[in-house]
């Protein structure tokens, strides 16, 4: 069916059950404990392997290995929500996470970098299940999607508030550094498993086979599709190429303290969330694109406020900004790429839209350190400028593209008619 008003076929429409709002907050809850442990890995791991690195330009290999790994599991997501459906499979990977949490304590008691890489490989691909659960949040509320995906985002807030606010500043509490954050993460993980077993989601009928659906490739090929993936992969790309190495250049670079640095990142991590709520309402006024521009806007304006000083204030400012783009970008995009699929090619759309999006943070997390390191902090900005405005370019081009294939086809009717009496 062929919406008149958008242009773009909409999602075929399924006999679901009424809105399951305890659901959505338990993913909430969970997508917060997830995030909790994610950001304050984020926070640390840079410094956690300084020790047992063999070179500076290592220190960001864990991190980036943690985004491979979530782009590798979101490969297998489709045939597990096929199988296990998406509760079981949200909980095998939190389970995972449990696994990478002491792989990484052991990392840190030991001093053993291998440890050290590899429990952050498990944590991410821990993370690529959590990061699907604003996707399963629309399984319980499917009545509005942009709403179902910013309530289990705005768990994000208490994560950041937990992770490099809180869990980060047990750097110390053990004799060995940082082990107490990764023991810390392990007990707010079981908390995410228990929050999971209580989740109620209805499971839509997954066809074992593809028949009746679209290739991939035709879902993709549709304008306002790409303008959503390239939101959605371009709101981590274009985030991680400044924020994972922030604590680092903080501190090596300009001599801030650890404190200075953990409190830029809660600060960051807070606003990537806080927004979520009023980022839904405001999709559901003026549409997903504007809002998606809206975020392109804070990071030109991140850019400009890191390229004009590197006193705390300026890295505070700066990251609170990079928070804001990335929820306007992320959320936007995924709201509309909510529309561009139907239920039974959703799995397979969301998986590939994952997986491209935590390469490119991967990319752009391991190449972060070594461009900083070349080129200098102060030009990196310039880089990310220059990133900002080619996105803006292309989600723009894709959406006159949309606008006049909308025109084509309101047009051909009438055209024919002429035609015909003629």
């Amino acid at each position: 069916m062929v919406s008149g008003k958008s242009g773009f076929e909409e999602p075929v429409k399924l006999d679901l059950p009424a809105d399951d709002r305890t659901s959505v907050l338990l993913l909430s809850g969970a997508w917060a404990a997830a995030f909790a442990i994610f950001a304050s890995n984020v926070a640390t791991l840079t410094l956690a392997v300084a020790p047992t690195a063999p070179k500076t330009e290592l220190e960001t290999l864990p991190l980036g290995l943690a985004l491979v790994m979530q782009g590798v599991g979101t490969v297998a997501l489709p045939t597990k929500v096929r199988y296990l459906g998406r509760k079981y499979m949200y909980i095998m990977g939190a389970a995972i996470g449990l696994v990478s949490c002491g792989a990484l304590a052991l990392g840190c008691w030991l001093l053993d970098f291998n440890l050290q890489c590899l429990g952050a490989a498990l944590m991410g691909y821990s993370f690529a299940h959590a990061a699907n659960y604003r996707f399963g949040a629309i399984q319980a509320m499917p009545s509005n999607p942009p709403r179902a995906i910013s309530l289990v985002l705005f768990g994000g807030v208490v994560g950041a508030l937990l992770g490099p606010g809180a869990i980060s500043q047990a750097h110390d509490l053990l004799p060995v550094p940082f082990l107490g954050v990764y023991l810390c993460g392990g007990i707010l993980n079981l908390f995410g498993l228990l929050m999971l077993g209580f989740v109620k989601l209805p499971e839509t009928s997954q066809p074992k086979t593809a028949a009746g659906q679209r290739y991939l490739s035709q879902i993709v090929l549709q304008p306002l599709c790409g303008a959503a993936i390239v939101a959605v992969v371009s709101s981590y790309s274009m985030m991680l190429i400044l924020m994972a190495p922030t604590p680092a250049v903080m501190k090596n670079y300009y001599s801030h303290s650890f404190t200075a640095s953990t409190l830029t990142m809660t600060g960051h991590m807070f606003c990537m969330f806080a927004p979520s709520p009023l980022t839904g309402k405001a999709i559901a006024r003026v549409g997903t694109v504007p809002v998606i521009f809206a975020g392109l806007l804070c990071a030109a304006m991140t850019s400009t406020v890191l390229y004009l000083g590197t006193e705390l204030l300026f890295f505070v400012f700066g990251m609170i900004l990079l928070g804001f783009a990335w929820n306007f970008m992320y959320v936007g995009g995924s709201a509309l790429l909510t529309k561009m699929h139907s239920p039974a090619e959703g799995p397979k759309l969301q998986a590939m839209t994952d997986c491209a999006v935590n390469l490119g943070a991967a990319t752009f997390t391991l190449l972060s350190m070594p461009i900083v390191s070349s080129i200098g902090w102060i030009p990196t900005q310039l880089l990310h400028l220059g990133m900002t405005s080619a996105t803006a370019l292309l989600v723009g081009a894709l959406w006159v593209l949309d606008r006049r294939r909308k025109a084509a086809s309101s047009h051909l009717p009438q055209a024919q008619h002429a035609s015909c009496t003629d």
